[in-house]
């Protein structure tokens, strides 16, 4: 008898240990309940994630998806059955996780209302059958004893590390599994080490873990099978040790970087193209930034798309912005266009960095977004979407914005070499520069307006955090209706925006969300592990666990 039919066999073997009636609950459920039980799994795991950070939900969303394939094996279909009762897990966790991007469909309701089935059905279900296409594989060699803890861990990464991968020149690299550690503490400091992916890896092995106490093997004491999880707590004890030790070490260096401001002024988004609203936006940025004064900070961050128009094309905004710059640098979002009028006319979604003279002489730099969101910002399968009439959310671009080369860091006279990350970039990691190129802070700007208030805006600042760690930088993070602040290069709040003072900055337009920080940079860390080797140890992390498979009984 072979191993996949050893774990076929009945459960009623696992009786004797403490789990058992609920191993053998699980294992009694057929066809419906059985799909609406791994769709409540899937949803459960989302309390794992910002801003619930609750990861004993993880682990029982886990540990279940495992029960649940243990008694996929019994089903007439077994590899039907495990694929269905993947994809309920799947559809639910993906949905639950990232509902809020339908928000973005009712800004203009008009417009999107109708393609909402985008993001509540076609992109948690697209991601579901991805994730349950590498689990079905991962399947065909399910065993009952612990190896199926390496089998189910190894091929759940191979699928969340895939569908970040996606879409060509980007992905969708939201929640991975190593977010349920709130970032800034003790176990999120690992990802200085191996990255957001290897601390994914060893999270879904000791997520799922708890599982092994019981199977339908008819040997086996529940001491034996508890090696795992005592194995996961000792693995996950030394993490959190050296996190805490990396964190009570930081150095107690001076500040010496120098001051930012940090602006934004919370417009919503479906105020900002309102032609009535245009120079209201701008003074408003403009008052917020404050005067050129000896004591005002030198540098000035605006959020990605803060003015409603191409900057570059209305010369007026252009000369008003620049004057109030004066000696300052004004790091600022804005979408621009190349050769206009032309068939070759682009847009880029871009990051400008402007003098008081800009308006004459052009800006400093320029940094165009090279990973774009897809339906926001470019089209996958533009052929077939165009043909029903979907265009792009962005009305400055609705054929798409074009990508830019890969981000290098920017070096301007007056500011501190930063790694420029708009928006969706800071999801990914390993995508800062780094190496001879490293930057001293990194800088995120973001329009986090198009979600609403729900999860997503603070989701992505808790990625964002990430990426400090990853690079052991600081990053000054400026959001429109988001997360805005100065992050230390473990990823903690070093000072977060307030809203503007009215008594300084005037009273806010009624529906507006104004804030303002001054702040200096912290000092960046030593080049991390990461920093250096991005995803390899992720990826002997994962070798090392199918290595594993040659040692770890299979019965």
């Amino acid at each position: 008898m072979n191993d996949s039919r050893d774990a076929a066999q009945p459960p009623q073997a696992t009786r004797g240990n403490f789990l058992a009636p609920v191993y053998l609950w699980v294992a009694g459920l057929k066809g419906p309940r059985a799909l609406a039980f791994c769709a409540a799994l899937g949803a459960i795991a989302n309390l794992a994630f910002p801003p619930f950070f609750i990861w004993p939900a993880f682990a029982v969303a886990l540990s279940g998806l495992v029960w649940v394939l243990d008694a996929a094996r019994l089903a007439p279909k077994p590899k039907w059955a495990a694929f269905w009762r993947v994809f309920a897990f799947g559809f639910a966790y993906y949905l639950v996780g990232m509902h809020w991007i339908a928000w973005a469909f009712l800004v203009e309701p008009d417009a999107y209302l109708i393609f909402i089935w985008l993001p509540l059905v076609a992109l948690p279900g697209g991601l579901a059958a991805l994730l349950a296409g590498f689990m079905t594989v991962g399947f065909r060699y399910w065993y009952a004893g612990p190896a199926r803890l390496i089998v189910f861990s190894t091929t759940f990464m191979f699928a969340e590390w895939f569908r970040s991968s996606l879409f060509g020149i980007g992905g969708l690299p939201w929640n991975l599994p190593g977010m349920i550690w709130s970032p800034g503490e003790a176990v999120s400091q690992s990802a200085a080490i191996w990255g957001i992916y290897g601390l994914s890896a060893l999270t879904v092995v000791a997520m799922a873990s708890p599982a092994m106490l019981a199977d339908a093997r008819a040997r086996g004491t529940t001491g034996s099978r508890a090696v795992p999880i005592i194995v996961a707590a000792i693995v996950f004890g030394a993490i959190w040790g050296w996190g805490a030790r990396r964190i009570g070490e930081i150095p107690d260096t001076p500040l010496t970087g120098p001051m930012v401001r940090l602006v934004e002024a919370g417009v919503p988004q479906a105020e900002k193209h309102k032609p009535e609203v245009a120079e209201k936006i701008v003074l408003r940025f403009i008052a917020l930034s404050g005067p050129d004064t000896a004591k005002s900070p030198p540098i000035v961050i605006w959020p990605e798309g803060a003015l409603p128009y191409l900057l570059f094309e209305w010369p007026e905004a252009l000369d008003v912005v620049t004057r109030a710059v004066g000696n300052r640098r004004l790091i600022i979002g804005l979408p621009r266009r190349e050769n206009v009028g032309t068939d070759d006319e682009k847009v880029y979604n871009s990051l400008a960095v402007l003098s008081g003279d800009s308006a004459f002489r052009g800006p400093l730099d320029i940094y165009d977004k090279h990973m774009l969101v897809p339906f926001g910002e470019f089209m996958p399968f533009a052929g077939v979407l165009k043909s029903i009439g979907l265009k792009t959310l962005q009305d400055l671009a609705p054929g798409g914005f074009e990508p830019g080369p890969p981000p290098s860091t920017v070096n301007v006279v007056g500011i501190p070499p930063f790694g420029p990350l708009i928006c969706y970039e800071a999801i990914f990691p390993g995508l800062s520069p780094h190496g001879a190129d490293r930057p001293e802070w990194l800088v995120n700007i973001t329009i986090d307006a198009w979600f609403g208030e729900l999860m997503g805006p603070g989701q992505h600042a808790a990625q964002a955090r990430y990426r400090a760690i990853e690079e052991g930088l600081p990053m000054a993070r400026v959001a429109s209706r988001g997360e805005t602040g100065m992050i230390d290069a473990y990823g903690r709040w070093f000072a977060k925006a307030h809203p503007a003072d009215p008594a300084i900055y005037g009273e806010d337009p009624e529906g507006w969300k104004s804030s303002v920080l001054d702040t200096q940079i912290p000092a960046a860390a030593e080049p991390t592990p990461y920093s250096n080797w991005r995803d390899g140890l992720f990826w002997i992390i994962l070798l090392g666990l199918n290595l594993g498979l040659l040692v770890l009984p299979r019965r």
